[in-house]
């Protein structure tokens, strides 16, 4: 049994390109996310019944509309629905890592997995995944307007680099002036002009429509690139699992503000649910960008130019 798990992780480490990774890459990401946790732990207690966000203005739209009970002379508002947030963290730390590992490999150039031949679209990954974890941990302790946005546009700035991943896989190069180029610069100036408009204008429109369709957007670009573009290419089981668990985690969502299944003064939450689950889906989906290389025949007829 030993031997079948030795084996079995083995070729997962393969499969995901962390051959040359040591669990000692994660002891500096392991150390932060417990001083994170611990100062703000700390910083709670030390405030717990002190109301720091009465100067500012409150949050509207779903901010009450969640099961939880508001606890408005407190530090944190809503426990559950802040402490729940780590989950983003925790992933975002470990894109990090990853990306940061994949920058020291000399060697990464030559691998076929774009996320190593480009630790950039990682270090992106990870950093969209900690932006989400402070906007919406400081919007449930607050309840109010600033972190409101700031949680809304870390949503959106996820969801962003989602999506554009997903068009660069199916749109990986582009000719100019008879030359084949690699569009991965393209790519992630489209995910910083993407958060500029999410921050400025379109974080306005209503989150209870704009998040349903961008999701819309990248269940259909990432099916058409599994049916029509490439089959084989990448794992596509934890894309599958990442989008079975988005859809447990919107059910949730949709019981938890429509007061369903609703105890306000449990620890157990239904929003809070929903971060941890879309927290392991957005893993779930890194994993599959990990998982495998784009359809490399066409690359290998063509001089691309970076």
């Amino acid at each position: 049994m030993r031997l079948y798990s030795a084996e079995r992780a083995e070729i997962l480490r393969d499969r995901l390109y962390l051959e040359s990774l040591r669990r000692r890459a994660f002891r500096l990401p392991a150390m932060i996310f417990l001083f994170t946790t611990l100062v703000l732990m700390l910083a709670y207690h030390a405030y717990r019944h002190t109301d720091v966000w009465g100067h500012m203005a409150i949050a509207g739209g779903n901010a009450f509309h969640f099961c939880e009970a508001n606890h408005m002379d407190e530090a944190i508002r809503q426990p559950a629905n802040t402490w729940s947030n780590l989950a983003y963290l925790a992933v975002g730390l470990f894109a990090l890592t990853l990306g940061v590992h994949d920058y020291k490999n000399e060697n990464r150039t030559d691998s076929a997995n774009f996320l190593v031949r480009y630790p950039l679209f990682s270090i992106m990954y990870g950093l969209s995944c900690i932006y989400l974890f402070i906007g919406s941990f400081f919007y449930h302790a607050s309840l109010t307007a600033v972190f409101q946005k700031l949680d809304q546009t870390g949503l959106y700035s996820v969801i962003a680099m989602i999506l554009v991943l997903n068009l660069y896989k199916i749109f990986p190069y582009f000719n100019h002036r008879g030359t084949t180029r690699d569009s991965h610069k393209w790519a992630k100036v489209l995910v910083l002009l993407l958060n500029i408009a999410f921050f400025n204008w379109l974080w306005r429109i209503n989150i209870n429509a704009l998040v349903p369709g961008l999701l819309l957007m990248i269940i259909i670009t990432g099916m058409y690139y599994t049916l029509a573009v490439n089959r084989t290419g990448f794992f596509t089981k934890y894309m599958y699992a990442a989008f079975l668990i988005m859809f447990a985690a919107g059910s949730v969502w949709v019981l938890d503000r429509e007061r369903m299944a609703c105890q306000p003064d449990s620890f157990l939450q239904g929003h809070a649910l929903w971060h941890i689950l879309t927290a392991v889906s957005i893993f779930f989906i890194y994993l599959y960008y990990r998982s495998g290389s784009l359809d490399t025949e066409e690359e290998d007829e063509m001089q691309i130019a970076e």
